[in-house]
């Protein structure tokens, strides 16, 4: 990860705001977290309270939370310091009158719907929100940010909404006292494709991640940040036409030995079961038109058989006999539908730091540790 900020930092002019939504894109957001501030980054993005919270019982930071917060959820974000994204009047009302109340203040950011058609105040509503915010003794205007929807596809329309954005900021710049507001826009993609759009800050996820949002040329030599890993736990022959798994979808043509890695759909393998006829087809007509599926041993790639279950999946170890139980198999899936509770290894410059498991943090012994000076 280190390599792909190098990377991106020498691509830009600005700050980066690392964002660490969906668990860090898989990568367990709390120790992201401590090697990113171990790096001299303070200031993160998540989308949730809930990922706010589970970085902090880990590693203290200021995080900012894109996703506005529920009314019920705001004595929380006066609790722990964090900053609230504002959309709508009625939520910039429910916390200038809260923390008004504990006479605390709040750092806030707005976001501005230049079209992306979600979240977000509407641009004509922008400078009566900041006219309140001036008034509010309470409430400190920390930034002011939109999101692009199509900045890797469609760069006409990308370029639209950062011209209706400036021309927004143009009229704050009007207005006065908005000096030190960060103004933010860009996204991975648009860091790529529209450098008039970096403004004061960009908010970089995938990249950050080892991956490109689209191709570029020359290509980039991102760092790959992230692979599942687990072990054979069991090796048998089943004869010519035996099932394989629910629905017996599979059946050998010959005898086949097989094995079972302990990986399933409640890990991420699949988000879940094939449970109707329909779905069946289109997955066997999916597999067919990009390969099989499969996980890579060192002998070479072991092709997934049968439906992948909650908890087990079955691989054909027929064309790579020196295969044994315990041996290790990189097992292909989204990094972002691993499940939480998959233990997190890492590794920094070929050593292992630390592991990660049911938040606790173990060091290479086993024993648990705290994530001060950790990187």
């Amino acid at each position: 990860m280190e390599h792909n900020i190098k990377l991106i930092e020498r691509h830009g002019q600005v700050p980066l705001l690392p964002i660490l939504k969906s668990n860090a894109y898989g990568h367990g957001a709390p120790i992201v977290a401590a090697f990113l501030r171990s790096k001299g980054f303070s200031f993160l993005g998540v989308s949730s309270l809930e990922e706010a919270l589970d970085i902090l019982q880990i590693t203290p930071t200021s995080l900012l939370v894109l996703a506005p917060p529920l009314p019920a959820q705001l004595p929380l974000f006066f609790q722990h310091h964090l900053l609230p994204t504002i959309s709508s009047p009625e939520l910039l009302a429910g916390v200038s009158q809260l923390a008004k109340e504990r006479r605390q203040k709040i750092t806030i950011h707005l976001k501005v719907d230049t079209g992306f058609g979600r979240l977000g105040i509407a641009p004509e509503g922008l400078l009566s929100l900041i006219k309140q915010i001036k008034k509010a003794p309470y409430l400190h205007l920390g930034g002011i940010f939109t999101h692009f929807s199509a900045a890797s596809s469609d760069t006409a329309f990308t370029q639209r909404q950062l011209h209706t954005f400036l021309k927004l900021k143009k009229d704050v710049d009007a207005l006065g006292g908005c000096d030190h507001v960060l103004w933010h826009a860009a996204n991975s993609a648009a860091f790529l494709t529209l450098p008039s759009s970096h403004l004061d800050l960009v908010r970089i996820g995938t990249l950050l991640y080892g991956q490109s949002p689209l191709p570029q040329i020359p290509p980039w030599d991102l760092a790959e940040t992230w692979q599942f890993k687990t072990r054979i736990i069991h090796i048998r022959t089943l004869p010519q036409g035996h099932s394989v798994g629910y629905g017996r979808v599979y059946r050998t043509k010959k005898p086949t030995r097989m094995g079972v890695i302990p990986v399933g759909y409640s890990h991420g393998l699949e988000l879940e079961p094939l449970t109707t006829p329909w779905r069946q087809i289109k997955q066997a007509l999916g597999q067919g038109l990009k390969g099989q599926n499969h996980v890579l041993h060192p002998q070479g790639p072991l092709p997934i058989i049968g439906r992948v279950g909650m908890g087990l999946t079955s691989v054909d170890l027929s064309q790579t006999p020196d295969v044994h139980v315990g041996d290790c198999v990189t097992v292909s899936m989204r990094r972002v539908t691993a499940g939480a509770n998959i233990p997190r290894v890492y590794y920094l410059q070929g050593e292992m730091k630390c592991m990660f498991w049911n938040h606790e943090i173990y060091n290479q012994r086993g024993r648990k540790i705290s994530s001060r000076g950790l990187f």
